[in-house]
């Protein structure tokens, strides 16, 4: 029986050699809205990977709006545009390009939306649009689409999805308007329509248009399946080709771009409830990375495609391995969205657990010259990736870890709730490690003789980082135990004891939401105006909502002054208090360890990387410890 995934698709002229769509995913690589070699290499490296389709990230229709996104509003951009889409032809993919007008949702320049409805309560209210002024914006999606044309797509999709601004006009939450373009759902899709319309009749045949389309706002009062299903309908009446179905608005990202925490193929069925209301293919989205997972969306009949959009970033061969029947190869997507984060700061794509990210145009790892004989101690992400470079180099690699097992802090850190999936990563890298022929010591304690006893000339310092200890007073027979260790399973709570978690960062939160869900009376104590510093944004967001309806108390701009039998207490506004505590866990932040590892004179080479130089998020970490490979 063959492979559903492998199964090439035909339609409105296009032939899609299999059934897996890179979706569009801004990487800020572009150099001021034109694709530079970097944005280049990045969606070369992907095309190369087996995928049948690729759809370029958003490009922006409007000259008036001012986003991170690529442009496409004028002629200046062809080179570029033209450039990418030369880069991607010879590997056998269909490349589109996605067409973006965000409405409200921009930094800066023209902020419209159907009604002057503000996007939040701290954003500026938008501009409403006169009919005059839709049919600008009509032309300006078909002026783009005839660009995208001209330098050689394949097809066009327009983004109507997100909250975006033909999304506004679909949604009853943004669109109050009682002209032709407002009230019922027919009227409220007059826009998009004629989006459609003009591009069919600007691009003719030869440039079929595929659509993006919100299943559903995911809002009280927003947008719904029902309402998405007549709206594809009318799309594909006026000439849609094919409809992506995601879902969410800005407001409620975490269905949007789903962190680890949220279950996969969560969309899937709002794909299903499309598809049964339409004669175009359909693409499912939401978390597909799991071979299996996507396999059976095409299987029950749910799609006729499967977008794989973070996996993809963390693996592009994803489809190359799984022909070729190599799935436990995967690099696996841990869905922890600092691609996202990073993105939507303004900074260049990276990637958690793919250090090649945003750096594709640096190529594959070079043999070393000569090859040489390196010792990693210890083994979280910077110290496994930095092996495993190291070895695809060609060196002769052995990887230290005190603890049982390697990993280093990840087991800490796949405990909290939010977070189970870390393991994934961590359980790829020891097979890879195991696969490529890494020397691996566990249980052992390395100490200066050690390294004299192995004789590497490379000696990678990857021991982490040990947490501080602030310099509060604390009463006699007081315990005050790292968080880490109630994250690890080493210590534990009973029902009912009160825990205060002194810090509030990413450590802290995810300590108290695991002590909350095993029935402590949780209070966090932070000095700064927020807690969740260094969580990614869509999942910070909902670890605090999380937190606050668990009932732990959130307490910030709260100095600790002192630890008391049975209490905490602290200064906040210039007055005392103090809070109930059984267990006090410390979360203020961590100091790289010292290390002596090497004599001067004895001709080996340090190298200190990760926390145990500078304690650092997990991207860095990761990329880090893969520039320490390559330095080896």
């Amino acid at each position: 029986m063959s492979d559903p995934l492998f199964t090439p698709l035909e339609f409105a002229g296009l032939r899609l050699k299999n059934r897996i769509v890179i979706p569009p995913m801004g990487t800020g690589l572009d150099d001021d809205g034109v694709f530079n070699d970097a944005a280049i290499a990045y969606y070369r490296r992907r095309a190369t990977g087996g995928a049948g389709t690729v759809t370029v990230e958003a490009l922006l229709v409007d000259p008036e709006t001012r986003g991170p996104e690529p442009k496409i509003f004028d002629r200046s951009y062809l080179p570029g545009l033209r450039a990418l889409v030369d880069a991607l032809r010879p590997h056998d993919v269909v490349i589109g390009a996605q067409l973006l007008h965000p409405g409200r949702q921009v930094l800066t320049g023209r902020r419209v939306a159907p009604s002057p409805v503000a996007l939040n309560s701290a954003a500026p209210v938008p501009d409403e649009l006169t009919p005059g002024q839709i049919a600008e914006i009509v032309g300006q999606f078909a002026d783009a689409a005839a660009l995208a044309q001209e330098a050689g797509f394949d097809f066009v999709e327009i983004h109507g999805a997100h909250g975006y601004l033909p999304s506004d006009f679909l949604s009853p939450l943004a669109n109050r308007r009682t002209d032709g373009y407002g009230g019922d759902v027919e009227r409220r899709a007059r826009f998009p329509r004629e989006i459609v319309r003009a591009i069919t009749q600007r691009c003719g045949p030869e440039l079929p248009v595929f659509y993006r389309l919100s299943g559903e706002e995911a809002l009280p009062g927003g947008s719904t399946i029902e309402d998405a299903q007549v709206v594809a309908g009318l799309l594909a009446a006026e000439g849609v080709v094919c409809i992506s179905v995601s879902a969410g608005h800005w407001r409620s990202l975490e269905v949007t771009l789903a962190p680890m925490f949220v279950a996969r193929g969560h969309l899937v069925e709002l794909a299903a409830r499309i598809r049964r209301a339409v004669s175009v293919p359909v693409i499912a989205v939401g978390r597909l990375d799991d071979p299996a997972d996507a396999r059976r969306v095409l299987q029950s009949g749910s799609a006729d495609l499967v977008a794989i959009g973070r996996g993809l970033i963390a693996e592009p061969d994803w489809a190359a391995l799984v022909a070729a029947g190599r799935e436990d190869d995967l690099r696996p997507c841990i869905a922890c969205n600092a691609c996202v984060d990073l993105v939507g700061r303004g900074e260049e794509i990276r990637c958690a657990v793919n250090p090649e990210v945003g750096r594709d145009h640096a190529g594959r790892p070079q043999p070393a010259d000569p090859p040489r004989r390196v010792a990693v101690v210890g083994s979280g992400p910077a110290g496994m990736e930095a092996a495993r470079v190291a070895r695809l180099r060609g060196h002769a690699v052995s990887i230290w870890e005190r603890d049982a097992q390697l990993g280093g802090k990840l087991e800490a850190a796949a405990s909290a709730p939010s977070k189970r999936e870390v393991l994934r990563f961590r359980d790829y890298e020891v097979r890879t490690l195991h696969a490529l022929g890494v020397e691996v010591h566990t249980g052992t304690e390395v100490t200066r003789d050690v390294i004299d006893r192995h004789g590497p000339d490379v000696v990678v310092v990857a021991t982490g980082a040990a947490a501080v200890v602030p310099p509060f007073g604390k009463a006699e027979g007081v315990e005050i135990q790292d968080a880490q260790l109630f994250l690890d399973g080493t210590l534990s709570v009973s029902p009912g004891e009160a825990v205060a978690v002194i810090g509030g960062s990413a450590t802290g939160c995810e300590t108290a939401e695991m002590l909350a869900g095993e029935g402590a009376h949780v209070t966090v104590l932070e000095m700064a105006p927020s807690v969740g510093t260094g969580i990614e944004a869509i999942t910070r967001r909902h670890l605090i909502r999380t937190l606050r309806r668990s009932g732990v108390d959130i307490l910030t701009g709260a100095r600790v002054t002192a630890v008391e039998p049975g209490r905490v207490r602290f200064e906040r506004e210039g007055e005392e208090a103090a809070v109930a505590a059984d267990r006090v866990a410390l979360a203020v932040g961590w100091r790289s360890r010292a290390h002596d590892l090497v004599r001067e004179g004895d001709g080996r080479e340090l190298l200190v990387v990760g926390d145990a130089l500078v304690p650092a998020d997990f991207v860095a970490a990761v990329n880090a410890g893969a520039d320490a490979g390559l330095m080896a």
